[in-house]
């Protein structure tokens, strides 16, 4: 396939070619963007029992009551509030999880409606904006107000039920170095036909795995927090599993899971699932998912890559020109050193690009690898460029215009 530059013969350029290429994987995309995961009706159906604060925590509670509107308008004004009053990590996320409970309404009326995850990102502030919003935005919203307080949360999305799985999300929050699990949905109130009414429910916060297992289920295994993580057949059994013999250290694989890139996560995410056990349509639903996520961060690689090689070919393409010219209009040495560094970092971050760039489908890899032909082509043509700068530079001043009719000096550069 051979580069549109001066002195190549025929051929599509560069440009147009993966400019088509382009266009296949954006129509792709937006045809994996159509499916997403819904979370419908996970607030409780049953009328909570009053269940007082913890005695640390009444001090906290009636704080959080008081808190000012002008400290509540955004994320890091409300965090800023907490940290400002509560020196302990366990009252900081304390007062983040009440305020949440407390004051964002379960919407009843959204509750079977699916969030287009992807296409629709939920916005944490849009939620405390709102004041309202299903699972997933409570969720979010305990999620990044805890992050903010010092408090390391993850959201957690899986299913509740024993019967007919339900999708819900929840949160993994890192406490004096111990996890534990919090529900905001759960613990904000209940439904009683279809009417949402605030119910502040502590038995969801700070919950330890062993006993959050019961009624909620993690699509991946990980997030169970448990030596001995149960199949989602013992989940809907009730069952507990044989303790094994050499138990699960969940704490080094959410360690792990920190400092993994979004494309390692949904790689071992999937694994985890996979290897769990996928046995209802709500967790097949999530694999299509993380496949689709997966499918449009190749696009993104992919296309910033061909962003990335299209601008180092009009690069290559002013050097030819000046090549071609014989070096004219003259440069210094010093010059003609720098005039293929632009190419080198631009063909460097095609391939930092591409080392992010994990095909799912047949599709995306033949165009891959039709494209890594391109790039090596280029490559070498940057290396014979660089080769034929060097030798001009050490041979001597009345001989160097010979070297411009010396195949063995100009390498690729004459074809």
């Amino acid at each position: 396939m051979p580069l549109d530059l001066p002195n190549f013969v025929g051929g599509l350029s560069v440009v147009d070619l993966f400019a088509a290429v382009r266009m296949l994987f954006c129509r792709f995309v937006v045809l994996v963007l159509g499916t997403g995961l819904a979370y419908p009706a996970t607030a409780q159906r049953a009328k909570p029992r009053p269940v007082p604060p913890p005695a640390p925590y009444q001090a906290v509670d009636a704080r959080m009551r008081a808190v000012p509107d002008s400290s509540a308008r955004t994320i890091s004004s409300l965090a800023r509030f907490i940290t400002a009053t509560f020196s302990a990590e366990s009252d900081r996320a304390r007062a983040a999880f009440v305020w949440v409970a407390r004051n964002i309404r379960y919407d009843v009326e959204d509750m079977y409606v699916p969030d287009l995850q992807g296409e629709h990102p939920i916005s944490a502030q849009q939620t405390l904006d709102q004041r309202r919003g299903t699972c997933e935005h409570y969720a979010e919203l305990f999620s990044t107000l805890a992050n903010q307080v010092g408090v390391l949360t993850y959201v957690v999305t899986g299913y509740t039920s024993l019967r007919a799985p339900v999708g819900h999300a929840w949160c993994a929050s890192r406490i004096a170095s111990q996890w534990w699990l919090m529900d905001p949905t759960w613990a904000a109130g209940y439904l009683e036909k279809e009417k949402f009414t605030f119910r502040l429910n502590n038995d969801f916060f700070r919950v330890a795995p062993a006993t959050f297992i019961a009624t909620h289920m993690p699509f991946d295994p990980l997030w169970q927090l448990l030596p001995a993580p149960r199949t989602p057949q013992q989940f809907q059994q009730g069952t507990r599993p044989t303790p094994p013999s050499l138990p699960f250290a969940f704490a080094d694989s959410v360690a792990a899971y920190a400092l993994q890139s979004p494309e390692q996560r949904l790689r071992a995410t999937a694994r985890g699932v996979e290897q769990n056990g996928v046995k209802n349509d709500l967790t097949y639903s999530f694999l299509l998912h993380i496949r689709q996520q997966k499918s449009n961060q190749f696009v993104d690689a992919y296309n910033s890559a061909i962003d990335a090689f299209n601008v180092g070919t009009k690069e290559f393409n002013a050097f030819i020109v000046f090549f071609n010219h014989q070096f004219l209009p003259r440069r210094t040495d010093q010059e003609l050193q720098q005039v293929l560094v632009p190419l080198a970092a631009q063909l460097a971050e095609v391939r930092r690009l591409l080392s992010t760039a994990q095909p799912v489908a047949p599709v995306q890899q033949a165009s891959l690898t039709e494209f890594l032909v391109s790039v090596q082509l280029l490559e070498t043509k940057l290396h014979d460029g660089q080769a034929f700068v060097a030798r001009y530079q050490r041979t001597n001043k009345l001989l160097r215009l010979m070297l411009f009719a010396n195949p063995a000096a100009t390498g690729s550069l004459s074809h």
